[in-house]
């Protein structure tokens, strides 16, 4: 694995066990046994660390979309939660987006800017994804879909805090069961 690409795992690491706030560029390049000014030869400040972690996670979010755009509505519902489980699973961490936005008020204008570019796709998805269920008569008909995005989105990054505060992943996994339960077309 080349010194970029294990900088960025660092970083992702740190990202969600640590908030953004909570390492400098210095703890990325002493991880690595390299100097920090080795660490600018990939990354020019940490803000470019941060832009290009965020433009990660959001090119292995589409990916992932993309591989499971043909499955039903439900079943794409059912494998998001089962990817955001596995950040509760490990080691605690939580979602870059939650992580990122509790930092926001310390970001620059263009990491704000990137940050809210990825979530608003997140929450296009999710609209996308209700629109098919409610086609394919697998969601209630009564469903408010853009309210129900933002619950979802609301839902995922609170259960997501909630489990680490709690040292219970399963606190997660309950909370997904019941909004999908809550949704699901009689």
């Amino acid at each position: 694995m080349d010194t970029r690409t294990r900088a960025l795992d660092l970083a992702r690491h740190y990202l969600q066990t640590l908030g953004f706030n909570g390492f400098s560029f210095q703890t990325v390049a002493d991880a690595l046994g390299i100097r920090k000014a080795s660490l600018h030869y990939y990354f020019a400040s940490k803000e470019d660390l941060g832009m290009a972690l965020i433009q990660d996670y959001r090119t292995h979010y589409e990916n992932w979309a993309r591989k499971n755009a043909a499955l039903p509505a439900l079943e794409k519902l059912e494998l998001l939660f089962v990817m955001f489980n596995k950040i509760a699973t490990d080691e605690h961490k939580i979602c870059p987006v939650g992580v990122l936005t509790a930092d926001f008020n310390s970001l620059s204008r263009p990491l704000k800017k990137k940050i809210l570019e990825f979530h608003l796709g997140q929450r296009a998805w999710l609209i996308r994804t209700f629109k098919e269920g409610l086609e394919q008569k697998s969601l209630r008909k009564d469903l408010d879909i853009e309210a129900t995005a933002e619950l979802f989105l609301s839902s995922i990054q609170g259960g997501l805090l909630m489990a680490r505060l709690r040292n219970d992943p399963k606190v997660f996994k309950n909370l997904c069961k019941n909004l999908l339960k809550n949704i699901t077309a009689p």
